[in-house]
């Protein structure tokens, strides 16, 4: 029963029998005459707000070889030995590999081909693209990536989360307990992925509240158990590149993330991106809790305080310099004159635009919470409240700007409007923003945003305030996954798992 190729169409078009030479008589205006095997959804499917399942990848047909069809085949391969071999090489694809297959379905919505709007790997880190020769080794990878493809596919197709989308995620999040739980495979490369991998997920199908999914606590904790922050390889090089956002945004906040500053910055420091504007931003970002930890203790009276505010200042200082120079580069972009933009990785002018748009919103993010760090310390000057404001105007326009990138390719937006409504007081520019917000939340399932629950996370940076570190915090299924005991693995290479490809 060999098997041989039986179309690419989705499963939608297949049932409809949207072949070509067919049309859709339902349709309100010009439709494809037969399914475009898009991805992440295909035309039709998008038309119609429904799930796309299937587009673009490889099914077989298995037929029961009779006796005339194996004498007809003999005959054939006699006549053309060429075209014998070609029937070999076909008949010796396994159809039934369910890690390349998964890895396929991942690929599709990595390739530079998919639009920057649903491109996971441009908008969550590159480190994606390089999932697929590590599958099939790590049941909690396998099946966080599995969890991500049905809930990216879903998403393009509908912006809904379906029932598919979260007994995978449900699934996903055993498979890593199940890994955690085991000590050859709690720290290692692949399970630390997961984790990662895991974060998209909650990112895709949405936040239970505005406070923090446990994800990014748990990478922090598997990082600390193996007694050190820097990479193994380059994967993992790529990786923490992607993870050390995450990580850092939501260490501001939760108090169960608790690294030393030698292990912030051995997170943060990445020599892939060293010495770069990116690089310089998220290092200064990493200082903040530390900075304002040492105000809460601070022993030294005013004279300690003058010392910590002055060390504040001056990382916004740094910040805004960083922030100059990707408006600077971002103007190059956008009104191109005689002198060309940089562009030292040779990316197409889409994708250079993107990403130095992303750059520079990021860094306006950043300083805005450095903006309200200097306010809890009651270190505020009029000039530092004209800034932010210039800085809250100067995000309006990427959010206008980046509207052609969006949901996945603008989704930094909304981190920025979060920043600038928690730190801008002219009560105008907070309407303008909050209806910016309002906008741009639409794109992800995020009703509880509208509560403004992000209030609560930006009152504990005060480190006068009456409140202190919230005590015996909720337990959620994803906090209960990452108890350091169980992370407590050997580090000798003998419980390294071998690396595939």
């Amino acid at each position: 029963m060999p098997g041989v190729p039986s179309g690419r169409g989705c499963d939608n078009c297949r049932k409809s029998k949207k072949k070509v030479g067919s049309d859709d008589p339902t349709a309100d205006g010009p439709t494809p005459r037969y399914c475009d095997e898009a991805k992440p959804v295909c035309t039709r499917c998008a038309r119609r707000g429904i799930e796309c399942v299937g587009a673009g990848e490889k099914r077989y047909k298995f037929m029961e070889e009779g006796p005339a069809i194996a004498r007809k085949r003999a005959a054939k391969s006699q006549a053309n030995p060429v075209e014998r071999k070609e029937v070999v090489r076909r008949v010796s694809v396994n159809p039934t590999n369910s890690a390349a297959l998964l890895g396929q379905r991942l690929v599709a919505a990595v390739k530079p081909q998919t639009s920057l709007r649903y491109n996971l790997a441009w908008a969550f880190g590159g480190y994606l693209a390089l999932i697929p020769r590590r599958l099939g080794i790590n049941e909690a990878l396998d099946a966080a990536t599995d969890a991500l493809v049905t809930a990216h596919q879903t998403f393009s197709s509908c912006k809904e989360i379906t029932v598919p989308s979260l007994t995978k995620y449900s699934r996903a999040l055993g498979a890593l307990t199940r890994c955690l739980d085991n000590p050859r495979t709690a720290s290692t490369t692949e399970t630390l992925c997961a984790v990662n991998v895991l974060l998209l997920v909650q990112h895709i199908l949405g936040p239970a509240d505005w406070r923090w999914t446990g994800h990014a606590e748990g990478a922090a904790k598997i990082l600390k158990a193996r007694r050190s922050f820097a990479p193994r390889d380059r994967f993992e090089q790529i990786l923490l590149m992607s993870l050390r956002g995450p990580v850092l945004f939501e260490g501001l906040f939760n108090p169960r993330i608790e690294l030393t500053q030698e292990e912030w910055k051995e997170l943060v420091v990445n020599e892939l991106d060293a010495n770069t504007p990116e690089g310089d931003m998220l290092l200064n970002l990493s200082q903040i809790r530390d900075i304002l930890g040492r105000v809460k203790t601070n022993p030294d009276g005013l004279a300690g305080l003058l010392i910590l505010q002055a060390e504040m200042r001056s990382l916004y200082t740094k910040t805004r310099k960083t922030c100059d120079v990707l408006r600077t580069e971002l103007d190059l972009i956008e009104n191109p004159g005689e002198k060309n933009p940089a562009n030292p990785y040779g990316l197409p002018p889409t994708w250079l635009h993107a990403l130095t748009q992303r750059s520079y919103g990021l860094a306006i993010t950043i300083a805005m919470y450095m903006h309200y760090a200097l306010v809890v310390m009651r270190a505020m000057d009029p000039e530092t409240a004209a800034d932010v404001n210039h800085l809250a105007f100067e995000l309006i326009s990427i959010a206008e700007n980046a509207i052609q990138y969006r949901p996945f390719g603008a989704g930094y937006v909304i981190v920025g409007l979060i920043a600038a409504m928690m730190t801008v007081q002219n009560p105008s520019l907070r309407i303008l923003l909050q209806s910016w917000f309002d906008d741009y939340r639409s794109d992800f399932n995020m009703p509880d945003l509208v509560k403004l629950g992000e209030r609560e996370n930006f009152d504990l940076l005060d480190p006068f305030g009456s409140r202190e570190w919230p005590e015996g915090l909720a337990e959620t299924e994803e906090h209960a996954l990452y108890d350091p005991f169980l992370l407590e693995a050997p580090t000798a290479p003998e419980y390294e798992i071998p690396l595939v490809g």
